[in-house]
């Protein structure tokens, strides 16, 4: 049986040898990943996760968005507090990487910036072929920006 990814380039066996390749490179990212998170100070896990349709891309799908926040964020007298967003496109050249790779990093910024952190999980090639991803993160922060006040985001900032 093949991932559930793999549907489109079962019929296109010219396009195997690009998924096998893009399997191999993702299995030894995620372990790097893995141990890159093993050690201390332990990156923040995310707060909450939402998933979207994707509405410009000409194959649908969903994409998943992974929000980091501070500590304080939506807490019992805190409710009405807005805090600015960034918005995270991992790396990966939109063939491997997932939107907790860069939980370190969006650790820091949560911490030192007090600010919300949305990593977007875009569809990755050779599954989903270029420009896919690039349309998943345009309806990823269009979403954001419709959604941003029950997200607790200051759309101005």
């Amino acid at each position: 049986m093949s991932h559930p990814s793999a549907h489109g380039i079962i019929d296109k066996p010219s396009r195997w040898p690009l998924y096998i390749q893009a399997v191999f490179w993702r299995v030894l990212m995620g372990l790097g990943m893995y141990q890159h998170k093993l050690p201390a100070p332990h990156p923040l896990k995310p707060r909450f996760v939402k998933y979207i349709d994707t509405t410009l891309s000409a194959v649908p799908g969903r994409v998943r968005l992974v929000f980091y926040t501070p500590k304080d964020h939506k807490t019992p007298g805190n409710e009405g507090k807005k805090y600015p967003c960034i918005v995270n496109f991992h790396g990966g050249g939109f063939t491997m990487g997932t939107a907790t790779d860069d939980c370190r990093w969006a650790t820091a910024v949560c911490e030192q910036a007090d600010t919300i952190v949305c990593s977007v999980d875009y569809r990755l090639a050779p599954e989903h072929p270029f420009p896919t991803a690039l349309e998943d993160s345009a309806d990823a922060v269009m979403w954001i920006w419709d959604h941003a006040d029950e997200l607790g985001i200051d759309a101005d900032r």
